[in-house]
């Protein structure tokens, strides 16, 4: 009788445990790439309302770093457990997040292939014909760590039209030159004749993006954030940065220097802020 009630007591506690939880579920796409000519793959991360609700659900493309793939954000980012927490605690509202695979690609139109092509013309329809997603500006956002905050960054003042918010997390975007220790100086991108070529770099920065991202009046709000022991100087690239988007657009760009190095334990830290910031700039009023 005793072990009867043991076993009821934890039937009925496993009942209102599992109830009461909130998990996403992540999954693994791809799609052949016509600008790139190979298979483009993805992981995607389902909010636990997916399956029960038409939509459309925001959608973030969240962007990988150097060397990186389609499933760091969620092997060594928790992004999966951090998304969960934030949506049972009302904190962001429940959003499909996209992460993309890239390599060394710096997600730009560089010497080798034109990963930005890729991105907005291929993956942003591909997504949007497949999965419950708005196709709405107002829907769409992106952010991502150290290379993936470089192409979020460049992204976002080159099609400001496609995006309501972006997170820019220890962001590579040195100015005016990568450190010699940057992956930035070894990825074919930024190479010609086999040599990391300085103008080439300085022209596919950020910097001169600016002031056509300024003339199309099409602010899209972005969270900045950095490690304040980034031995890449990305704290100092991070300020610049906030100090040159304050003056184009005072209330819509937010820094933060957090403890930490370029490490991961910072990019998780730094991703619940950022999504909700991107909830909070991206129509989506509660």
């Amino acid at each position: 009788m005793k072990n009867k009630r043991i076993g009821l007591l934890l039937a009925i506690a496993m009942f209102f445990l599992t109830s009461t939880v909130v998990a996403g579920e992540w999954v693994a796409d791809k799609f052949t790439s016509k600008v790139l000519g190979r298979d483009y793959p993805l992981t995607l991360y389902l909010p636990d309302a997916y399956k029960d609700t038409p939509g459309p659900f925001p959608v973030l493309y969240l962007l990988h770093g150097a060397s990186g793939n389609e499933t760091d954000w969620v092997v060594k980012g928790g992004a999966r457990e951090t998304l969960d927490g934030l949506i049972k605690r009302g904190l962001i509202k429940p959003m499909v997040v996209v992460m993309p695979g890239s390599g060394t690609s710096w997600w730009i139109d560089g010497a080798v292939e034109k990963a930005e092509t890729a991105l907005i013309t291929e993956l942003i329809p591909f997504v949007e014909s497949k999965y419950k997603v708005g196709s709405d500006r107002s829907l769409r956002s992106i952010a991502g760590l150290s290379m993936g905050g470089y192409g979020s960054l460049n992204m976002s003042l080159q099609h400001p039209d496609k995006f309501c918010a972006a997170g820019i997390i220890s962001p590579a975007i040195y100015d005016p030159l990568p450190p010699e220790t940057s992956a930035a100086r070894r990825t074919p991108q930024f190479m010609r004749n086999g040599t990391f070529d300085p103008d080439l770099w300085k022209s596919l920065n950020y910097p001169p993006r600016l002031e056509a991202y300024k003339s199309k009046k099409q602010p899209v709000p972005m969270f900045i954030v950095s490690g304040d022991h980034d031995f890449l100087g990305i704290a100092l690239m991070s300020t610049q940065l906030y100090w040159q988007l304050y003056q184009l657009q005072q209330k819509m760009v937010e820094l933060r220097i957090i403890d930490g190095d370029h490490e991961w334990m910072v990019f998780r830290d730094a991703l619940p802020d950022s999504l909700q910031f991107i909830d909070k700039h991206c129509g989506l009023k509660r």
